[in-house]
């Protein structure tokens, strides 16, 4: 516990690093003016809950502020979130969010519109929103059509192939690959913009093409996390702290320049080259139709400026965020709140451990017929890419259904903000099945046993 809690506290410090992702957002803003009869879109959702998820409510409220500001109609704007931060009993600003610090920092919850909120807000909502099933969704849609420009912006917890939502199962890739495509074939874009705020978001969109007219820009790679920042002892609005982080840093990054600016020579192909140069926490990368790297994005001379100022403070790894976040609490608590506190840490510290207790004894038996050592630091440690696509499907579904919920980190499921990263051993077992000398109803069997084997501890623990 003492190891996690110091590497995790360590790299808390670590400083928010120099991104021009505001200027990646001019690209989408750019995209919905040309065409003067067409309609702006936007949807906008929020894959968590819980006030420890302080940052992904206030970064979906400013993301709706913007789409605002830039033109897009508040009837054409689609927002989905859990809301019970906002007025949470441990916001010390009831009724408000602030995606970042300082004493004039803007309440982005002011005016912020939600559509879905509460338990509706799951995977097949989002979905379903998406492709404009008003029926099932039961209430507002995209009612895009050729002509019109559509905007997405997803912010949540994720790991390789999967984005996590509030409730229900997790959104898979496969899923969400079907769900573009069931888009495109309605004719529901003349151009789409993605931006995915995520863990490993880069393993989530394997099937764009170059022509497709979809363009997806992640926060990270499909290997690697992202970042919250605005954390611990940066989170101070109005002389208060908030407890939890304030934004995600690559969502932080692209929505902190207010003033939109007028629109020139500035590419899109060289912001990708800045953006590459520029990001050195997690990388920046863009997926699909490229045709729109030529058009204008911004004003040069305001992007300078907006390279100059932006620089988010307090930067976490995502996976660290809530044992860090635990960490400052029991630290900076008062006296006769210490003990809580620190039952809380130790809480979040023994889930964790948990977690990897449970993925050592799924390799572990999923190795039991070959070389135990090499194979186990084989599933743990590669990088497969999403192949199996199938495969993986079935095992993240069975964990969600069979594993406990971690009540530290706010999940209704198997999967939690941090073992999202064991998504890979998943993968690396899907892709292993012939060395293993396991199929899949085998693996997914070896996981479901595993998983009522640890809810078993954890009820008794309990």
């Amino acid at each position: 516990a003492q190891a996690i809690l110091a590497s995790s506290i360590d790299r808390s410090t670590s400083i928010g690093f120099h991104t021009s992702c505001a200027t990646m957002f001019r690209l989408a803003i750019s995209l919905f003016f040309p065409v003067a009869s067409a309609e702006k879109w936007a949807v906008i959702a929020a894959g968590s809950s819980g006030f420890w998820n302080y940052r992904h409510q206030a970064d979906s409220c400013h993301a709706y502020q913007l789409m605002v500001k830039s033109g897009v109609p508040a009837e054409n704007i689609i927002l989905m979130m859990q809301d019970d931060v906002a007025n949470d009993s441990e916001n010390p600003f009831k009724g408000q969010l602030y995606n970042k610090p300082g004493n004039d920092s803007p309440d982005v919850y002011k005016g912020c519109k939600v559509d879905y909120s509460g338990k509706k807000v799951t995977a097949q909502l989002f979905m379903d929103v998406l492709t404009g099933n008003a029926q099932r969704a039961k209430g507002k849609v995209l009612k895009s059509t050729e002509k019109d420009t559509v905007f997405v912006n997803f912010v949540d917890h994720g790991g390789v192939g999967l984005v996590a939502f509030p409730n229900g199962p997790v959104l898979h890739v496969k899923e969400l690959s079907k769900t573009l495509n069931t888009m495109q074939s309605k004719k529901m874009f003349k151009q789409l913009v993605f931006y995915m705020e995520a863990c490993e978001s880069g393993s989530m969109f394997p099937d764009l093409t170059s022509d497709g007219k979809i363009l997806a820009v992640t926060a990270s790679n499909a290997k690697e996390s992202s970042w919250g920042t605005y954390c611990g002892d940066e989170a101070v609005v109005k002389g208060k702290s908030i407890g939890s982080c304030l934004g995600d840093l690559f969502s932080v990054n692209w929505m902190q320049d207010d003033d939109l600016g007028k629109y020139s020579s500035e590419t899109f192909r060289s912001q990708i080259q800045k953006i590459t140069k520029l990001t050195n926490k997690s990388h920046v990368c863009s997926f699909g139709d490229k045709s729109f790297e030529n058009e204008a994005i911004g004003d040069v001379e305001a992007l300078a400026a907006v390279e100059s100022i932006n620089v988010a403070r307090g930067s976490v790894d995502t996976r660290d965020i809530y044992v860090n976040q635990a960490f400052w609490a029991w630290n900076n608590a008062a006296a006769e709140d210490k003990e809580a506190a620190w039952k809380k840490l130790v809480q979040v510290v023994k889930s964790r451990e948990a977690d990897d207790a449970v993925f050592h004894s799924i390799t572990s038996k999923a190795c039991s017929d070959v070389n135990q050592e090499g194979c186990q630091k084989k599933l743990l440690g590669d990088q497969n890419d999403v192949k199996e696509v199938e495969c993986h499907y079935n095992l993240v579904h069975t964990l969600h259904q069979h594993c406990p919920a971690s009540e530290s980190h706010y999940s209704k499921g198997g999967w939690n903000g941090y073992n999202m990263k064991f998504s890979q051993v998943l993968l690396n077992l899907c892709e292993g099945q012939e060395l293993l000398g396991k199929d899949l109803e085998q693996l997914s069997k070896i996981v479901q046993e595993e998983c009522i084997q640890a809810k078993g501890l954890t009820e008794m623990v309990v």
